[in-house]
Protein backbone atom coordinates (compact mmCIF):
# COMPACT_ATOMS: atom_id res chain seq x y z
CA UNK A 1 0.00 0.00 0.00
CA UNK A 2 2.70 2.62 0.69
CA UNK A 3 6.42 1.43 1.25
CA UNK A 4 8.43 2.93 3.74
CA UNK A 5 5.77 3.81 6.58
CA UNK A 6 7.27 4.66 9.76
CA UNK A 7 4.36 5.21 13.07
CA UNK A 8 5.42 7.88 15.29
CA UNK A 9 3.71 6.44 18.39
CA UNK A 10 3.78 3.32 20.48
CA UNK A 11 0.01 3.45 20.44
CA UNK A 12 -1.27 -0.30 20.32
CA UNK A 13 -4.51 1.12 18.92
CA UNK A 14 -2.95 2.41 16.18
CA UNK A 15 -0.41 -0.48 15.23
CA UNK A 16 -3.48 -2.75 15.94
CA UNK A 17 -5.72 -1.31 13.11
CA UNK A 18 -2.35 -1.21 10.89
CA UNK A 19 -1.86 -4.62 11.07
CA UNK A 20 -5.85 -5.16 10.91
CA UNK A 21 -5.46 -3.01 7.52
CA UNK A 22 -2.06 -5.22 6.18
CA UNK A 23 -0.45 -2.17 6.43
CA UNK A 24 3.26 -2.51 6.66
CA UNK A 25 5.30 -0.59 8.94
CA UNK A 26 7.84 0.15 11.49
CA UNK A 27 7.71 2.15 15.15
CA UNK A 28 9.99 5.00 16.65
CA UNK A 29 8.63 7.13 19.12
CA UNK A 30 8.84 11.04 18.40
CA UNK A 31 10.25 13.68 20.41
CA UNK A 32 7.76 16.97 20.02
CA UNK A 33 6.94 18.65 23.18
CA UNK A 34 3.50 18.34 23.29
CA UNK A 35 3.15 20.75 26.11
CA UNK A 36 4.43 23.10 23.85
CA UNK A 37 1.32 23.71 21.87
CA UNK A 38 -0.92 26.70 22.80
CA UNK A 39 -3.37 26.54 20.17
CA UNK A 40 -7.17 27.15 21.06
CA UNK A 41 -8.89 25.94 18.12
CA UNK A 42 -9.48 21.92 18.62
CA UNK A 43 -9.36 21.05 15.27
CA UNK A 44 -5.67 22.89 14.40
CA UNK A 45 -4.44 21.82 17.98
CA UNK A 46 -4.91 17.94 16.91
CA UNK A 47 -3.07 18.87 13.63
CA UNK A 48 -0.12 20.49 15.12
CA UNK A 49 0.36 18.02 17.20
CA UNK A 50 -0.11 15.36 14.71
CA UNK A 51 2.92 17.48 12.45
CA UNK A 52 4.86 17.95 14.80
CA UNK A 53 5.38 14.12 15.82
CA UNK A 54 5.39 13.47 12.04
CA UNK A 55 9.06 15.84 11.67
CA UNK A 56 10.15 15.37 14.56
CA UNK A 57 11.21 11.87 12.90
CA UNK A 58 11.14 12.99 9.73
CA UNK A 59 13.51 15.27 10.63
CA UNK A 60 15.96 12.17 11.94
CA UNK A 61 18.44 11.44 8.92
CA UNK A 62 17.30 7.42 9.37
CA UNK A 63 13.74 8.61 8.53
CA UNK A 64 14.38 11.20 6.30
CA UNK A 65 13.42 8.80 2.92
CA UNK A 66 10.35 7.39 5.14
CA UNK A 67 6.85 8.21 5.00
CA UNK A 68 6.61 9.31 8.69
CA UNK A 69 2.95 9.13 10.04
CA UNK A 70 2.01 11.14 13.51
CA UNK A 71 -1.57 10.93 15.06
CA UNK A 72 -2.91 13.01 17.68
CA UNK A 73 -6.19 12.24 19.02
CA UNK A 74 -8.56 14.34 21.61
CA UNK A 75 -11.96 14.12 22.93
CA UNK A 76 -13.67 17.82 22.88
CA UNK A 77 -16.51 18.66 25.13
CA UNK A 78 -17.99 21.89 24.98
CA UNK A 79 -14.59 22.99 23.12
CA UNK A 80 -12.87 22.27 26.04
CA UNK A 81 -10.07 19.36 25.69
CA UNK A 82 -9.82 16.50 27.66
CA UNK A 83 -6.60 14.96 27.83
CA UNK A 84 -5.38 11.77 29.51
CA UNK A 85 -6.15 11.82 32.99
CA UNK A 86 -3.28 12.38 35.61
CA UNK A 87 -4.99 10.45 38.33
CA UNK A 88 -8.99 8.30 38.94
CA UNK A 89 -10.13 11.50 40.06
CA UNK A 90 -9.67 13.65 36.59
CA UNK A 91 -10.74 10.25 34.97
CA UNK A 92 -14.26 10.66 37.38
CA UNK A 93 -14.55 13.62 36.79
CA UNK A 94 -14.42 13.38 32.80
CA UNK A 95 -16.32 10.29 32.84
CA UNK A 96 -19.52 12.29 34.83
CA UNK A 97 -18.73 15.29 31.82
CA UNK A 98 -19.54 13.17 29.30
CA UNK A 99 -22.37 10.98 30.97
CA UNK A 100 -25.31 10.86 28.89
CA UNK A 101 -23.80 13.61 26.48
CA UNK A 102 -22.37 13.81 23.44
CA UNK A 103 -19.12 14.75 22.56
CA UNK A 104 -15.95 14.83 20.11
CA UNK A 105 -13.21 13.00 19.40
CA UNK A 106 -11.08 14.71 16.64
CA UNK A 107 -7.58 13.47 15.07
CA UNK A 108 -5.05 15.15 13.78
CA UNK A 109 -3.51 12.86 11.04
CA UNK A 110 0.17 13.51 9.29
CA UNK A 111 2.11 12.02 6.52
CA UNK A 112 5.56 13.49 5.93
CA UNK A 113 8.37 12.33 4.21
CA UNK A 114 11.23 14.99 4.00
CA UNK A 115 13.60 13.53 0.86
CA UNK A 116 10.52 13.81 -1.25
CA UNK A 117 9.35 16.81 0.21
CA UNK A 118 6.08 15.61 0.68
CA UNK A 119 3.83 17.41 4.10
CA UNK A 120 0.06 16.68 4.11
CA UNK A 121 -1.89 16.98 7.26
CA UNK A 122 -5.18 16.67 7.52
CA UNK A 123 -8.15 15.61 10.39
CA UNK A 124 -11.57 13.89 11.22
CA UNK A 125 -13.81 14.09 13.22
CA UNK A 126 -16.49 11.79 14.89
CA UNK A 127 -18.99 12.10 17.74
CA UNK A 128 -19.96 9.76 20.49
CA UNK A 129 -22.83 9.79 22.51
CA UNK A 130 -22.82 8.06 26.02
CA UNK A 131 -25.99 6.72 27.99
CA UNK A 132 -26.28 8.07 31.32
CA UNK A 133 -23.95 6.21 32.96
CA UNK A 134 -24.42 5.03 36.74
CA UNK A 135 -22.58 4.49 39.86
CA UNK A 136 -21.97 0.99 39.94
CA UNK A 137 -20.36 1.13 36.22
CA UNK A 138 -18.11 4.42 37.26
CA UNK A 139 -16.72 2.43 40.47
CA UNK A 140 -15.98 -0.28 38.57
CA UNK A 141 -14.56 1.44 35.41
CA UNK A 142 -11.97 3.48 37.94
CA UNK A 143 -11.04 0.27 40.32
CA UNK A 144 -9.73 -1.21 37.01
CA UNK A 145 -7.89 1.33 35.44
CA UNK A 146 -9.84 1.07 31.91
CA UNK A 147 -8.95 5.20 31.62
CA UNK A 148 -5.46 4.85 31.86
CA UNK A 149 -3.49 6.47 28.98
CA UNK A 150 -6.69 7.30 26.86
CA UNK A 151 -8.08 10.64 26.08
CA UNK A 152 -10.63 11.63 27.53
CA UNK A 153 -10.28 8.71 29.80
CA UNK A 154 -12.02 5.79 28.15
CA UNK A 155 -11.46 3.48 25.16
CA UNK A 156 -14.44 2.84 22.75
CA UNK A 157 -12.89 -0.95 21.79
CA UNK A 158 -12.89 -1.58 25.34
CA UNK A 159 -15.38 -2.10 28.50
CA UNK A 160 -16.94 1.66 27.35
CA UNK A 161 -18.78 0.11 24.89
CA UNK A 162 -21.42 -0.71 26.95
CA UNK A 163 -21.62 3.00 27.30
CA UNK A 164 -22.13 4.27 23.71
CA UNK A 165 -25.67 5.34 22.92
CA UNK A 166 -25.10 6.37 19.20
CA UNK A 167 -21.56 6.92 17.00
CA UNK A 168 -21.74 9.65 14.27
CA UNK A 169 -18.73 9.43 11.99
CA UNK A 170 -15.27 7.16 12.02
CA UNK A 171 -15.49 4.58 14.18
CA UNK A 172 -11.84 3.82 13.66
CA UNK A 173 -11.35 7.59 14.30
CA UNK A 174 -12.07 7.46 17.80
CA UNK A 175 -10.07 4.21 18.40
CA UNK A 176 -7.28 6.60 17.42
CA UNK A 177 -6.46 6.24 13.72
CA UNK A 178 -9.01 7.45 11.16
CA UNK A 179 -8.09 4.53 8.53
CA UNK A 180 -10.67 6.03 6.46
CA UNK A 181 -8.51 9.46 6.35
CA UNK A 182 -5.10 7.37 6.08
CA UNK A 183 -6.01 5.63 2.78
CA UNK A 184 -7.44 9.16 1.47
CA UNK A 185 -3.69 10.31 1.91
CA UNK A 186 -1.94 7.35 0.77
CA UNK A 187 -4.31 7.13 -2.74
CA UNK A 188 -3.46 11.04 -3.19
CA UNK A 189 0.20 10.44 -2.75
CA UNK A 190 -0.16 7.62 -5.46
CA UNK A 191 -1.54 10.24 -7.56
CA UNK A 192 1.35 12.42 -7.56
Amino acid sequence: MLENLVLASNSPRRMELLRTCQINFEITNHSFDEDAVTEKNTTKFAKILAYGKAASVANQKEYSNKFVLGVDTIVVYKNKILGKPKDSIEAEKNIRMLSGKTHKVISGIALVNNQKNISLVTHQTSYVTFEKINEEFIKFYLDNIHWKGYAGGYAIQGIFSLVVKKIKGSYTNIVGLPMEKLYEMITELKRT
